[in-house]
């Protein structure tokens, strides 16, 4: 039952994934990469929601509730997430585009899902590494970019 879900989650992931931006791989593909200069607003307050899901994901819904959700937080998850989903690639779980780097439009309009599949790899030791290596590597980084430094 759970590699079902697991399937399932990983299928739903990858069809987001390859449908990012409403035209498919190829926008996603070259979307620019998350280090690039970010616009001057700060995300949205629905946004900074979906990035709060994202974050408490991978980190705790404490952790998360309590960070300033910028812009550079927002890169700092693009970072995260493009590593995990770039390990869970490793382990032959879901394909993606070459050089996709999730961004902030990417994380808001895809939380739920993102959420769900990082739940689902957190039940599974294999892809629960992804997650977990996710999160130490970039906790401190995290941190930083919430408090402005």
């Amino acid at each position: 039952m759970r590699q079902r879900l697991l399937s399932a989650t990983a299928t739903a992931l990858a069809c987001v994934v390859l449908t990012a931006g409403g035209t498919g791989a190829a926008q996603a593909a070259t979307a620019a990469p998350a280090h690039t200069a970010a616009p001057a607003d700060d995300p949205t307050p629905d946004e900074q929601a979906q990035l709060r899901v994202v974050a408490a994901a991978i980190w705790n819904q404490q952790l998360a509730d309590g960070w300033n959700m910028n812009n550079d937080v927002a890169d700092v998850l693009s970072q995260a997430t493009g590593a995990i989903l770039k390990c869970s690639e490793a382990f032959a779980l879901v394909p993606k585009p070459p050089g996709f780097i999730p961004g902030l439009t990417y994380l808001a309009k895809y939380a739920l899902q993102l959420r769900n599949y990082f739940q689902a790899v957190q039940g599974n030791r294999t892809y629960r590494t992804c997650v977990v290596a996710a999160s130490a590597d970039y906790r401190t980084a995290i941190e930083l970019a919430s408090m402005g430094a």
